[in-house]
């Protein structure tokens, strides 16, 4: 491991942040936020529903608004499957 290893290792450890295993939330936000993984893709290496990401986003202080038409139907249907079982 080198030395650049880490301190981004120091760096994870020492955050708050809301995920069972922050070294795979943040390579996973890497992905997302370098548009190599849609959003619902995210949420599925994460094993947590998109709208759990969305929080985890937020509590994190990460801004995302880059919606593509996959996300965008991802998102609709994720909302749809949400709003239908809270009735």
């Amino acid at each position: 491991m080198t030395d650049r290893d880490k301190t981004i290792l120091e760096i994870i450890k020492s955050e708050r942040v809301p995920y069972r295993d922050p070294e795979r939330l943040f390579l996973v936000l890497g992905l997302l936020l370098s548009g190599r993984i849609s959003m619902g893709k995210a949420a599925e290496l994460l094993g947590i529903r998109i709208d759990e990401l969305w929080l985890v986003l937020r509590r994190l202080g990460v801004e995302y608004e880059v919606v593509d038409e996959e996300e965008a139907e991802e998102e609709i249907e994720a909302y749809k499957r949400l709003f239908k079982s809270g009735s």
